[in-house]
C-alpha cells in the first residue's frame, strides 16, 4: 500500500507498507508484515528525497536491478543482502546526475550473518548515477562492517552501464567483493541484451561468477520472452541454464492495477 500527500511549497510526504500472504501453503495462509519487503516513509522536495524505514540496499535497488530477469540474473553478491532498517538521502538530479547514500539505523544485518548490533550507520551504502538519453551509468559501493575490528568486514563495489540503440538495449555490470582479511575476493560479470518487437520483447543475459580459490563457479545464462497483452498486463516464459545447479523454466503473468 502506498500513499502520498502534497504539503505545499514543493514538499510531498509519502509512505509505503508491504504485507504478504502465502495463498498456496495453508499452514502459512496469513497476512504478516514481512521483513523482506519495503516499508518506509519519507519527504521529497527541491532538496531531494529523505526516506527511512526497511528497504533494499542502494546497490541492489538502484544498480543490480538493471540486470534482473525476474529472479536469477542479478549478482548473488548483492541479492544476498537482506533489506535493512536505514535512513537514506537521494539528491536532486542535475544534468542527468544524482547521488544517494544510506546507512543502517539499528546495526541489524545487511546480511543475516552480520548482526553485530552496534547501532547507527554500522553499514554504509552509496550510489552515483548518470542518466541522459540512451546512456545510463551507475556506480555503487556497500561498506559492510560485520563486527568491530573483524577481518570478515568487506566492501562490495558495483559498476553498471546500459545503452539503447533503437529497439536494442545493451547492458553490462561488474561486481567486486573485497574482504579485509586474506579471504579470496569474489566477483561477477553480467551482460544483458533486450530487444523489443511491438508487443514482444526478448531478454538474453549471462552471468559469469568468480568464486575465488576453491570456490564453486555459478555461471548462468538466461533467455526470456515477454508478450504485452495490454498496457497493464504481460505474460512471460523463460529458461535458465545454470552451471552449478538444476536448469530452470519459469513462466507467469503480471497485471498492474
Amino acid at each position: 500500500f502506498k500513499a502520498s500527500e502534497d504539503l505545499g511549497n514543493g514538499l510531498t510526504a509519502f509512505a509505503q507498507i508491504t504485507l504478504d500472504t502465502d495463498a498456496i501453503n495453508g499452514a502459512n495462509n496469513t497476512i504478516n508484515q514481512s521483513s523482506e519487503k519495503d516499508s518506509k516513509l519519507g519527504l521529497k522536495g527541491g532538496f531531494g528525497t529523505l526516506v527511512m524505514g526497511r528497504m533494499e540496499t542502494l546497490s541492489e535497488g538502484a544498480v543490480s536491478s538493471m540486470m534482473d530477469d525476474g529472479g536469477a540474473l542479478e549478482s548473488p553478491l548483492i541479492t544476498g543482502f537482506d533489506r535493512y532498517d536505514a535512513i537514506a538521502y537521494v539528491s536532486p538530479t542535475v544534468n542527468g546526475l544524482h547521488a544517494a547514500i544510506a546507512g543502517t539505523t539499528n546495526g541489524d544485518a545487511i546480511t543475516t550473518t552480520d548482526k553485530d548490533g552496534d547501532g547507527m550507520f554500522q553499514h554504509i551504502d552509496f550510489v552515483v548515477a548518470y542518466d541522459n538519453g540512451p546512456l545510463s551509468v551507475k556506480v555503487a559501493r556497500a561498506d559492510i562492517d560485520a563486527a568491530d575490528n573483524s577481518t570478515a568486514n568487506y566492501d562490495v563495489t558495483t559498476i553498471a552501464a546500459s545503452y539503447k540503440i533503437g529497439a536494442l538495449k545493451v547492458s553490462a555490470m561488474n561486481v567486486e567483493k573485497d574482504f579485509d582479511d586474506t579471504t579470496a575476493d569474489l566477483g561477477d560479470d553480467i551482460y544483458r541484451l533486450d530487444y523489443t518487437m511491438g508487443n514482444n520483447s526478448i531478454l538474453l543475459g549471462h552471468r559469469s561468477h568468480d568464486a575465488g580459490t576453491g570456490g564453486t563457479s555459478n555461471d548462468l545464462t538466461s533467455l526470456k520472452l515477454t508478450h504485452k497483452l495490454s498496457a497493464r498486463t504481460a505474460a512471460w516464459v523463460g529458461v535458465r541454464d545454470v552451471e552449478s545447479g538444476a536448469d530452470q523454466t519459469h513462466f507467469g503473468m503480471i497485471h498492474k492495477f
